[in-house]
């Protein structure tokens, strides 16, 4: 009875590697894999379809944004020195014409102060209201709310002994998958 029974077991072991080698007719071998008990052959299958698992996500994704923007500045009054001196001029004759001995040079002094104090007083308040239009490039980051894609894995379908089967993997398996199989025996007792 031990005879037969072991002899069994040989017989149904070696179809069923057979069977899982041949993945109707395409295997790749087998070989017993690291990790895998006694009895488990490892065998690969052909993989015949593969959809990504994709989520949708919303993200930020900044970005910089300029535009020109148009001031108006105050022109600072170039021509105030020129009119000053010839104030000061000015005054220096009208005071000088007025006085008489030793008066006339304090006259003229005192005419030539005041004509340059009025004068840069005058060339000041002309320029002071002026202004000129200049364009400023401003800018500033401003974040746009996108959707992107994200692959959380693969829905992978596989062809074993005939028939498609379907996992769900981490990363893209490729062509083939390796599939760990059981043989055992079915109705019969095994004594290790």
């Amino acid at each position: 009875m031990l005879t037969k029974t072991i002899v069994a077991v040989a017989v149904l072991g070696f179809c069923g590697a057979t069977t899982a080698m041949a993945d109707n007719g395409h295997g790749r071998g087998n070989a017993y894999g690291r990790g895998h008990a006694p009895g488990q052959a490892v065998v690969s299958a052909r993989v015949v379809g593969v959809e990504p698992l994709v989520r949708y996500v919303t993200v930020d994704r900044p970005r910089e944004q300029c535009w020109d923007e148009v001031v108006r500045e105050p022109v600072r009054p170039l021509g105030v020195a020129g009119p000053t001196i010839a104030g000061g001029i000015v005054g220096a004759a009208i005071g000088r014409q007025f006085g008489s001995g030793n008066d006339r040079d304090a006259l003229t002094l005192i005419g030539a102060v005041a004509g340059s104090a009025i004068a840069n007083q005058r060339a000041i308040r002309n320029g002071a209201g002026a202004t000129r239009e200049v364009a400023v490039q401003r800018c500033e980051v401003v974040n746009d709310r996108v959707r992107e894609q994200v692959i959380d894995g693969y829905l992978v379908t596989y062809r074993y002994e005939g028939r498609n089967f379907t996992m769900q993997t981490d990363r893209h398996p490729g062509d083939w998958v390796q599939l760990a199989v059981n043989v055992r025996p079915v109705g019969y007792r095994v004594r290790y």
